[in-house]
């Protein structure tokens, strides 16, 4: 395997080549250095702190023709330090955003990246702020989950304001699904149309305190892949399913963490388990992959859906990202990114499926099918 890196402001380049436990790495054409490994895991290990080190100094991996599931795009962001890594993408659109944190939270960085990579755009948003999360509406604007204070940002003005609520404790909700938005208010649910800019649905709800020390509330919501559900979380012991055109519920057990719906908004999975959204009625497993029962908060389990694709992700740290098509039950492939120390944000653009990293990076992967 051999990659080759450039360094736009140089116009250098630098090449690695892995061949069995000898990593070869040259500077510009220059001497040829060998690193000899004692076995796969040093390689990889050895690899990726290389190359790392390269893409601090301004290199980074372009692939403008990779196959679907092999890395487009490298390139050193920052090192953030809260940990959450937000990403903000679209399924209709191939720019996309991400967040980090400079420093001591002396500024938080929100970039915007066209698809093939370049930055178009960097904002600082301010000192001592903790973006949790982050959507891309379809109004040219962002919505920010910052420290469980929705905020509002303007791509256009980069206004930021507030946005729908009070700052509470561990009391937000926040996700998107093409159109729709979905938020708490700390008293009420409100799906929103930002399309035709109108409200689909709202529901009072009260948030209830956990008995899980690591958690202030059992707050969680979000949409389905083709936006006639959502699901939503208030208290320990269930979830509630709603047909967001009838407003019909259906009210299922809450089996454990990482709920995801299937792509056809049909099935609806909460920790390993299986249920049909339409009666909550329990069932098998209707993916080509298989997922885990018994899944603690802290386990990975990152699922995100394009169409039928499905990007899984079911280990702790940097285990490999599946990419499957579910229309035809086939794995199109296994992302291994170098750049993962203990765990990667991911998530789908119209061509792509983006990874924020820990260790920094940033790197986009192939899915245009």
């Amino acid at each position: 395997m051999g990659k080759t890196f450039l360094n736009p402001a140089t116009n250098k380049q630098w090449q690695i080549e892995l061949d069995g436990h000898t990593i070869r790495t040259c500077l510009n054409g220059g001497k040829v250095k060998e690193i000899l490994c004692d076995s796969t895991f040093q390689v990889r290990s050895k690899a990726s702190s290389a190359m790392m080190g390269q893409m601090r100094k301004g290199f980074v991996y372009q692939n403008p023709d990779a196959a679907v599931g092999q890395a487009r795009y490298h390139r050193f962001v920052g090192k953030d330090s809260n940990g959450f890594m937000p990403l903000a993408t679209s399924p209709e659109r191939d720019d996309f955003f991400l967040t980090r944190i400079a420093g001591d939270f002396e500024d938080e960085i929100l970039y915007h990246f066209d698809g093939s990579g370049e930055i178009l755009e960097t904002v600082s948003l301010g000192a001592k702020r903790m973006t949790y999360e982050q959507v891309l509406c379809p109004n040219d604007t962002l919505l920010l989950n910052n420290s469980y204070l929705l905020q509002q940002f303007s791509l256009r003005t980069h206004e930021i304001t507030p946005f729908a609520n009070k700052k509470n404790s561990m009391r937000t909700m926040l996700d998107q699904s093409v159109s729709l938005t979905l938020w708490y208010t700390g008293e009420e649910i409100v799906v929103f149309d930002f399309v035709s800019n109108a409200e689909v649905w709202r529901e009072t709800v009260k948030c209830k305190k956990s008995k899980d020390p690591n958690f202030a509330y059992y707050c969680f919501g979000m949409l389905s892949p083709r936006q006639s559900k959502a699901a939503y979380r208030v208290t320990e012991g269930e979830y509630v399913l709603v047909d967001l055109k009838s407003g019909q519920k259906v009210v299922i057990p809450n089996a454990g963490w990482h709920p995801f719906f299937s792509p056809d908004d049909q099935c609806f999975s909460v920790g390993g388990k299986f249920y049909l959204t339409q009666t909550g009625e329990e069932m098998d497993n209707p993916f080509p992959f298989s997922v885990r029962q018994g899944l603690s908060v802290s386990d990975t389990c990152m699922v995100r859906t394009r169409g039928s694709l499905m990007a899984v992700q079911q280990e702790r740290g940097n285990s490999p990202i599946e990419l499957w098509d579910t229309s035809s039950g086939q794995l199109l492939a296994t992302i291994d990114d170098p750049f993962v120390v203990r765990q990667v944000n991911f998530a789908f653009t119209q061509s792509g499926l983006v990874l924020h990293t820990d260790y920094g990076a940033m790197s986009i992967y192939s899915c245009d099918l």
